[in-house]
């Protein structure tokens, strides 16, 4: 197998398919290479490269973002190689010290109950990357002083724009603790919500007229958001990560709070404003779930009227009957741009429910929301673009094939 020269996560894999060991990589083509030359460096790689029967990967936007899903692939197969190594007790922590007035990022290897708050363990190199990104995107200090003491002239760091210089006063300390906040939420892995914390800061700078700092966030910011989109998405090699993936990119694409495991999807369809039509069609972890599709006749509506029907349709599946039978899903997507969005959205407010919602125009196929006059434009390759259209397209298909069979039944 040829392995890109991109970052990424790799798994090792035994002969029944069970996943062994977990690793990330700032190139997978090198990374995985290593474990071939000899003289490998430890019994227990040795004994990996024994057993193993196949390697998959993943590649993702970036290193940080590599380091993040490790962390997370890790947590949730608890693969053998990784648990012997971490039992060996020289995995190291990092450790935020919100204990204190001005926290540090640092490396610890002692987890303790002090107040601070701890993320990982993780491999050392792989600690020392991520201490090294994350300040890359938040300048918090790097000194070494417990508490910080006042200075008249900043060190180094502040010069080469690595800190925002508490010492010095060049930034306040509620301002400083909500960038604490949002490295918390980068190392748990939520982008969007670190992103939605710089925006907020970003606003309120801009209104206080301290335009100097705004533009600081704004450059955060941007650097977060490339993160998201800066390639055309992460793209899997395990098949049984595909869903998985596209989900996980269409979490951060929307800026969702909750991945969007279940997405339930509508169309309509008519033959000139009659024999009127609708279909909801449900897809969880991106496969779809035909035990949960529905039809809808749309009653009342005269002419071709679409933005209505698709007002109705949406209203009935989550205002009648099929609201208490059925599970409520993470989003809510129609065939169509802003003016179909906002009828669902109506429809939604009108059956008591907020729900996230958004339409996927066949033109340029972006993604429109209810908040935002802008669509949003996906790469064309994107794992998440291709899963929404691949829903649109079976929610369009399923409604033809309901409004043919409908019009046979009329004849």
């Amino acid at each position: 197998m040829i392995f890109p020269d991109q970052p990424g996560v790799y798994l090792f894999k035994d002969k029944s398919g069970r996943i062994i060991y977990v690793g990330k990589a700032k190139s997978l083509r090198d990374r995985v290479s290593s474990y071939f030359q000899k003289p490998l460096n430890s019994p227990k790689t040795v004994e990996l490269v024994n057993v193993y029967r196949k390697i998959d990967y993943i590649v993702t936007p970036t290193e940080l973002e590599a380091l993040l899903l490790e962390r997370k692939l890790i947590d949730k197969y608890q693969p053998r190689f990784n648990i012997v190594w971490k039992d060996d007790k020289q995995y190291p922590y990092l450790k935020l010290t919100t204990n204190e007035e001005w926290p540090r990022l640092i490396l610890t290897r002692k987890k303790e109950k002090d107040g601070a708050l701890y993320f990982g363990p993780y491999e050392s190199k792989s600690v020392r990357d991520t201490i090294r990104l994350i300040k890359r995107l938040f300048p918090i200090r790097w000194c070494k002083e417990s508490p910080l003491k006042s200075r008249q002239q900043p060190c180094l760091q502040y010069h080469l724009k690595r800190c925002w210089a508490p010492c010095i006063g060049g930034i306040n300390r509620e301002e400083y603790l909500n960038f604490c906040n949002a490295i918390i939420q980068v190392l748990e892995g939520d982008l969007s919500a670190a992103i939605k914390l710089l925006q907020d800061e970003m606003e309120i700078a801009a209104g206080q007229k301290r335009f100097e700092q705004a533009g600081k966030l704004r450059d955060r910011i941007r650097n977060l958001s490339r993160m998201l989109q800066k390639k055309p998405g992460w793209v899997p090699r395990a098949k049984e990560k595909e869903g998985d993936t596209s989900v996980w990119e269409l979490k951060n694409a929307l800026n969702l709070k909750r991945k969007p495991r279940r997405i339930e999807a509508f169309d309509v369809s008519n033959i000139s404003g009659e024999d009127v039509v609708a279909s909801m069609v449900t897809f969880t972890d991106g496969e779809p779930l035909k035990s949960d599709y529905r039809k809808f006749r749309i009653q009342g509506i005269e002419g071709q009227n679409d933005v209505a029907s698709i007002n109705q349709a949406v209203y009935r599946r989550y205002a009648g009957s099929l609201s208490k039978k059925m599970q409520k899903p993470d989003l809510v997507m129609v065939d169509g741009g802003i003016t179909q969005v906002r009828a669902a959205e109506k429809a939604l407010k009108d059956a008591r429910l907020k729900l996230p919602v958004i339409g996927l125009a066949k033109k340029n196929e972006q993604i429109f929301r209810p908040d935002r006059n802008v669509p949003i434009a996906l790469p064309q390759d994107s794992p998440a673009l291709k899963l929404l259209m691949r829903i649109r397209d079976e929610a369009h298909r399923f409604a033809i094939t309901f409004q043919r069979a409908s019009r046979r039944l009329v004849k």
